[in-house]
Parts: C-alpha cells; structure tokens; sequence
C-alpha cells in the first residue's frame, strides 16, 4: 500500500512523495440500545462490549460542550473499534449544562462509550505527577490545558493500558494491531496527539518522571510531542537503535510520519479547501487518521456539502455528528 503527502508550492502546484505502510480495514459501527435514553440515563456506564480496550479523550479546558469536530473524533473512533471502551472525560461541573449539548448527547448514545467527570486528583494519584498538580508549578502554567491533558495520557495509560487520542483526531480505520505505538509527524519528532501503551509502561514511567523534572511552564508542546521526543531519542541510543520510524524503542513501535500526520501543520488550512480535495484524499488514503491540528485551525468552520476535505472526513467518519451540522448549516 502507499501513502502520499505533499508540501505546497506557489499556486496550485503540488509535490507528491510516496511511502509505504501497511494499513488495516474498517469495521461495523453500532448505535446502542441505551440511544433512546434521556436525561442522566445517557450517562451510563458502556455494557455488552467484550473484552474492552481502553480509548481515552480528554476535555480538560473546562467548557460545558463539544464542538462537531470533537464529536467527530469520538465517533470515528467508535465507527473503527465497537469493541473498545472509549472514555470521554471532561472537566465541567455543570451536569444539566453538558446533558443539554447536542454533541455531548450525541457521542453519550454510541454504546460503547463513556462520558464521565474529571477528578484530577483521583486521576493523578499514585503517580508522581499528583503533586505537580498541586503545586505552584501549576498554577503558573501559561497552556494549563494542553498540558493538563499532556499529563493525563501519561497517568491513564500508565494506570490503565490503552490508546488515548487528541479530539482534533478523525479515525479512518481500525488502528494498528500492536501492543503500542506512537506516531512520527516529521523525520526528527514523534507526536504524541495518538498514543498506545500498556498498562506500567516504563515509557510512561519516564515521561512522568521527566515532566517533574524538565518541566517548563511556558513553551507550548514542551511535555507533550517535545517531552516524547526526548525520551524515545535517549531509549533508543541505549538500546543501540535507530530513533526512526520502523524501530521499536522502549517496547513502543515507532510508526512512520503517514500513518498519522500525512498532513504537516503547516498545510493543514487546505483541509477546508474544496479545490484540493482529491489530492488529500489521496494523501491521506491508507492513514489510520488525520490530525486536524487545533492549534493551528483553531474554530474554522465549513459548510456541509462544500465538498472539501473536512467535508468528505466527516461524510465517511462521523455521520451521526454530520447529519447534525447539515441541519445546523455548519461544521469546524
């Protein structure tokens, strides 16, 4: 199989380079029957999902509502894994708020997933990151929910074993059958947007000793794709391998830049372009995901049925979400 991706030039010009990876095919997604359920009701714990893989997403900021791309990337993931226990954590206090959401609704109904409260200190403890949390060091952190979150995926997977996924993520199809994984978004650092681990990971057990100790309350990815980064590159010269894509470092497969960033954050304003649609489709066609990059598209909408990329990612992804920013008249 092959995959594509391109780096722009002057006008419509494009630069096509090819790469090879395996890719795994889809399967059914399923509605539950807790769907009709109103009120609390949709809160509920997932049932009749067999042997669970945990997926975590995280909503750290605060907000009591979902944006369609966020619902989108929760969808897609259950479209791809109905035997996987997805889990929605969100920081909101307000309950009754979060029940009237439309997209809060519409991902609590999917059988299989779980929208639950955020108790950071509950999250957090029993690892050394649960005084960090508590410290001053907090309180004067500039991107307190980038790296709240950042912190989160360690102490889950850590805790848990499992995948945890940035909300900016569509899933395309059913993700890698390895035990862990991590993702390469350039030739020289490994994001960490998407992320596999096993449950006492010793990957995990560094990074969250290293987020104490190299912590930098300023600079934006510093505990995130610059904390991984680091930690993979020391493993793998201790283990007398190549810090590149196709080694495994620390027991975590390192994947290669197409399987989940074919579009670099500099190109991805062109997913709202309809005039270059078919190109990304092309680029994008046998990877697991695309990463929307929020940090650099922030809230920029499009229209449904405006036939950009966005558009045909939502369409073949989330239909559920879709069918709703149709009747809205507008999606992000």
């Amino acid at each position: 199989m092959k995959f594509v991706c391109f780096n722009k030039r002057r006008g419509p010009m494009l630069k096509i380079i090819i790469f090879s990876l395996f890719a795994s095919g889809g399967v059914l997604f399923l509605l539950g029957r807790n769907a009709l359920l109103s009120g609390k009701k949709r809160f509920l714990k997932m049932k009749n999902v067999t042997e669970p893989e945990n997926m975590f997403f995280l909503e750290t900021s605060g907000k009591c509502y979902l944006t369609s791309r966020e619902s989108c990337s929760i969808e897609s993931s259950a479209k791809y894994h109905p035997n996987n226990r997805i889990q929605l954590f969100y920081a909101c206090n307000n309950l009754n708020q979060i029940e009237k959401d439309e997209f809060f609704q519409t991902v609590s109904q999917i059988e299989n997933v779980e929208v639950k409260p955020m108790n950071f200190e509950l999250l957090f403890s029993e690892t050394p990151l649960a005084t960090w949390y508590q410290s001053e060091l907090f309180n004067v952190t500039i991107h307190k929910t980038a790296f709240l979150s950042d912190g989160l995926k360690y102490a889950l997977l850590k805790k848990y074993g499992g995948v945890a996924i940035d909300s900016d993520c569509i899933i395309r199809k059913l993700l890698p059958n390895l035990s862990a994984y991590a993702g390469f978004q350039s030739l020289s650092t490994v994001n960490n947007a998407i992320i596999k681990a096993q449950k006492g990971s010793p990957f995990l057990v560094e990074c969250m000793q290293r987020f104490i100790t190299e912590y930098n309350p300023i600079i934006w990815g510093y505990m995130g794709p610059d904390l991984v980064t680091r930690v993979f590159r020391e493993a793998c010269k201790r283990e007398n391998k190549y810090f590149a894509p196709g080694f495994t470092c620390y027991g975590v497969h390192l994947l290669p830049v197409p399987a989940f960033y074919s579009i670099h954050f500099s190109q991805c304003q062109l997913i709202f372009d309809p005039n270059v649609t078919e190109s990304l489709k092309e680029i994008w066609n046998d990877s697991y995901m695309v990463h929307i990059w929020n940090s650099q598209v922030r809230r920029k909408q499009f229209k449904p049925g405006d036939e950009s990329p966005m558009d045909h990612l939502y369409k073949e992804n989330c239909p559920i979400t879709y069918s709703y920013i149709v009747k809205q008249g507008v999606g992000e």
